[in-house]
């Protein structure tokens, strides 16, 4: 049992950081120019949500599914899996994650209904002009060339970030179902930027904790109001 005291999270991961890094400058030449086209969906989510009506969210709900189905195949499965092995059952969880939002924004009646612009929905938003326009060019910052910025539509962690914002400027009616992959995702990535020491790991388990903290406040609020009316 002592043995594995001795053990670090750098000795689970077989790659160095620069390996991590490079993984995403060849993802991005690889899949030119599937990330520009992502760039430009996550500013049209953005003007999408900026004045959320009933088809808006449906069709951002819809175009964030696609993302994710997209990064389920094209980076998870075959750019980060022959890297990390397992990145296969990542792809897996993406793949499902972007069914869900798409049956949310189908199938359900009940997804058209949007928050008031209360202290979820400012929040939220602000995530995802985060997701959207800052956190990818925080890899300048870093040195990183522009060839390798993780960008929202086609890297999982803005992609990430983006959802949780999504689901707290809208009702979903799958919302805990909704929140199952981006949380685990977002504890998989922190931990797997911090094991190869980028200073970024923080974002996404904060972006998990706020989002679910504002969840169930606004779940105790929606309850306490119905409770109220009834």
């Amino acid at each position: 049992m002592t043995d594995w005291l001795t053990y670090s999270l750098t000795d689970f991961l077989p790659f160095s950081r620069a390996t991590y890094l490079r993984l995403f400058e060849l993802y991005n030449v690889r899949f030119f120019p599937a990330a520009a086209i992502g760039a430009a969906l996550g500013v049209w989510v953005l003007w999408l949500l900026y004045r959320p009506t009933a088809g808006r969210v449906r069709l951002a709900s819809g175009v964030v599914a696609v993302c994710w189905i997209w990064i389920s195949w094209a980076f998870l499965w075959e750019s980060y899996a022959p890297l990390n092995p397992g990145a296969v059952y990542a792809a897996a969880a993406f793949g499902v994650q972007g069914l869900l939002l798409l049956t949310a924004a189908i199938a359900s009646p009940r997804v058209a209904t949007t928050t008031p612009f209360g202290a979820a929905f400012r929040v939220g938003y602000g995530m995802l002009v985060f997701a959207v326009l800052p956190m990818p060019l925080l890899g300048l910052l870093l040195h990183r060339p522009w060839t390798g910025l993780e960008l929202f539509g086609t890297a999982p962690d803005p992609t990430v970030v983006a959802t949780l914002a999504l689901l707290l400027t809208a009702r979903h009616p799958l919302h805990p179902l909704l929140m199952v992959v981006p949380a685990a995702w977002s504890l998989f990535s922190g931990l797997t930027l911090l094991a190869i020491d980028d200073p970024l790991w923080p974002l996404l388990p904060i972006a998990v904790t706020v989002s679910m903290a504002l969840s169930l406040r606004k779940s105790r609020e929606i309850g306490g109001r119905n409770r109220t009316n009834g």
